[in-house]
C-alpha cells in the first residue's frame, strides 16, 4: 500500500488524493475491526450467510488488488471518517451499511417482576417473571407519558423506554444480567424511506410459547468476549462460552409499522418484519430496526440454562415500550441514520458529530411537533404534551414506592437500600448533583462491591450490586460524588 502512495503520490499528485487513500487505508481496518467487534451482532440470517460466503471465497491476488485500487478513488470519498474520534461515515455500498448505521443505547437492570404492562395491562403479578430494564418506573399501568416524566437508567438520559425479556434461569435460579443494549439500526440502505419510532408503540417478538426451537434470526444466544466479537455465532439454544466468554441473549424486532396503531390485540399485527428491506402494503411505514440483548458475565452457562417463561430454553422473546424523549429520537435519527454513520453507544458523555445535547430542548416536553423523517409520507407521530411544571417522578421499586422524602427538590443526598433477592443489593440515590457521576460502595467484613453510575438530571441514580448469598450480619453501603466530598451513608441488615 504504501509503494502504491508513493508510485502516485509524487509531487504531480494531489494531497487530497494521498490523503484519501490513507484514509481509506485506516476506514478499512476499522471496518474489519468492527464486523468482529463486540458491538455488532449481525442484523439478518441473509446477512449472516452472505459474511459466511465471503469468508469461504479465495480469489487471486490479481483479482483483488487491481479493484482495491479502483476502490481508494471511489469508497474514500464515500466512506469517510466523520468530524469526531469514533465515529464513520459509511457509503450506502458498503455491504455492512444496513447494520452498521446505528446507535447503541446501554442500560441496566431495574427490577424483576410477574408483570407485563403490554400482555397484561393493569394486571400485577398475572405474567411469568421478567427483567425489565430502562425506565425506573414501568408497572402494568404505566402510560408512555408517565414513563416519559420518569427517571432512567439508560446511559442516553433522553431513553426514557422500558425493554423486558423473560427472566434468565441457571439450574433453576434467577440470573441478572449486567448489561442491557438496545441497538437501533436502519435496516435498509434508502435511509429516506426511514420514519422515526412513534412515541408510545408497543412491540412484542419472538415465542413465549415455543415449543422447538425458534429461529436464530429473531431470539437467540450467542458467546462474546468483551472487545473481540463473538467465540459462538448466535443460535437458537444457549451454548456453552466456558469461564471467559459472555453469554448474550437478543432478540430482534419488526421494523415495519402500519402507521395508525401503537399496539393491536395480538400486540403483533399492527408491526411486521421487512422482507428485503422493503416492507408490505399493510405495515407500510419503515422504522429503525431495534435489536435487545442482555448479557451475563462469564461462568453463567456452567449450569443449566432455561427461561422464566415455561422454564424452557425455547421461549426466548422480549418486549418494547417506545418512551423515547421525541426530541432525542429526531435528533439521533438526523446524526446518525439519515446521517449515514456508524453511532454504535450513544450516552449523555458520547454523542455523535452535531448533538450538544441527548435531551435537546432540555426539561419537560411544552409542545408539539412532528417527528416523522424527511421522506413526505402522509403520516405524522405527534409528541406527546405535558405542562412544565410537572414534577419528574422519583424511582420506584418493585416492591413499592420510595417514600415522599426522596421526591425531587431534597437538598441533601440520601441513599436507600433493598434487597429484592439474596444475591442482590439495589442502592437508589436522590438529591445528588444532576448530570455527575456517583460511585456506590457496599462492604461486609473483608470484602466489597462497587459500581460508577450517572446521576440523572433530576438527581437520582439506580443501581443492583451482586453480592454473596451466605453474606450475613451488616452490610455499609456509601455513595459519593464530586470526587469524593459529597456523599450519603446507609446500612442493612443481611439475615
Amino acid at each position: 500500500m504504501r509503494a502504491w502512495i508513493r508510485l502516485f503520490g509524487g509531487a504531480g499528485a494531489p494531497r487530497s488524493i494521498v490523503r484519501s487513500a490513507v484514509e481509506f487505508r485506516r476506514s478499512k481496518a476499522v471496518d474489519r475491526d468492527s464486523r468482529h467487534h463486540d458491538d455488532a451482532p449481525l442484523l439478518h440470517p441473509q446477512a449472516a450467510r452472505r459474511s459466511h460466503e465471503l469468508g469461504r471465497s479465495r480469489r487471486p491476488l490479481a483479482a483483488i488488488v487491481v479493484p482495491s485500487i479502483v476502490a481508494v478513488f471511489c469508497m474514500a470519498i464515500s466512506s469517510q471518517p466523520a468530524s469526531a474520534s469514533g465515529f464513520r461515515v459509511l457509503s450506502p455500498t458498503a455491504s455492512d451499511f444496513p447494520q452498521h448505521v446505528d446507535w447503541v443505547t446501554v442500560c441496566f437492570v431495574t427490577k424483576r417482576a410477574p408483570d407485563d404492562p403490554i400482555v397484561f395491562p393493569g394486571q400485577p403479578g398475572k405474567s411469568h417473571d421478567h427483567t425489565f430494564s430502562g425506565s425506573l418506573a414501568i408497572n402494568p399501568s404505566s402510560t408512555a407519558e408517565e414513563l416519559l416524566r420518569a427517571p432512567t437508567n439508560c446511559k442516553n438520559s433522553g431513553d426514557k423506554s422500558s425493554y423486558w425479556m423473560p427472566t434468565l434461569l441457571v439450574n433453576g435460579k434467577p440470573e441478572l444480567p449486567y448489561q442491557v443494549r438496545a441497538y437501533y439500526r436502519a435496516g435498509t440502505r434508502e435511509t429516506t424511506r426511514l420514519q422515526t419510532i412513534p412515541f408510545g408503540l408497543k412491540m412484542l417478538a419472538g415465542d413465549a410459547m415455543a415449543t422447538s426451537p425458534q429461529s436464530a434470526g429473531i431470539a437467540g444466544f450467542q458467546c462474546r468476549i468483551e472487545g473481540k466479537g463473538a467465540t459462538v455465532s448466535k443460535q437458537s439454544l444457549p451454548p456453552q462460552c466456558g469461564s471467559t466468554a459472555l453469554l448474550e441473549m437478543s432478540v430482534i424486532f419488526p421494523n415495519c409499522w402500519d402507521g395508525k396503531n401503537l399496539d393491536s390485540t395480538d400486540h403483533r399485527s399492527h408491526v411486521s418484519y421487512a422482507s428485503g428491506y422493503k416492507c408490505d402494503a399493510e405495515h407500510p411505514v419503515q422504522i429503525p430496526q431495534l435489536t435487545l440483548a442482555e448479557r451475563f458475565r462469564p461462568g453463567t452457562t456452567r449450569g443449566t440454562i432455561t427461561l422464566s417463561s415455561m422454564n424452557s430454553p425455547l421461549t426466548l422473546h422480549a418486549d418494547f415500550f417506545n418512551a423515547w424523549d421525541p426530541r432525542s429520537l429526531t435528533a439521533l435519527m438526523k446524526y446518525c441514520i439519515y446521517g449515514h454513520v456508524f453511532c454504535e453507544t450513544v450516552s449523555d458523555n458520547r454523542m455523535p458529530p452535531g448533538m450538544t445535547t441527548t435531551t435537546p430542548g432540555g426539561g419537560m416536553i411544552t409542545h408539539t411537533q412532528s417527528v416523522t423523517g424527511p421522506a413526505t409520507t402522509g403520516t405524522t407521530t405527534p409528541m406527546p404534551s405535558s405542562t412544565s411544571n410537572v414534577m419528574a417522578m422519583p424511582p420506584h421499586h418493585h416492591h413499592g414506592s420510595v417514600d415522599h422524602s426522596t421526591m425531587t427538590g431534597i437538598s441533601h443526598p440520601s441513599i436507600t437500600l433493598k434487597r429484592p433477592d439474596r444475591r442482590t443489593v439495589r442502592v437508589q440515590g436522590v438529591g445528588f448533583p444532576a448530570g455527575k457521576g456517583a460511585k456506590v460502595v457496599l462492604s461486609h467484613k473483608h470484602a466489597s462491591r462497587s459500581f460508577v453510575t450517572k446521576i440523572d438530571p433530576t438527581g437520582h441514580f439506580t443501581v443492583s450490586l451482586h453480592i454473596r448469598p451466605a453474606w450475613a450480619g451488616t452490610l455499609r453501603a456509601v455513595a459519593t460524588a464530586k470526587s469524593g466530598s459529597l456523599y450519603a451513608k446507609k446500612t442493612l441488615r443481611l439475615s
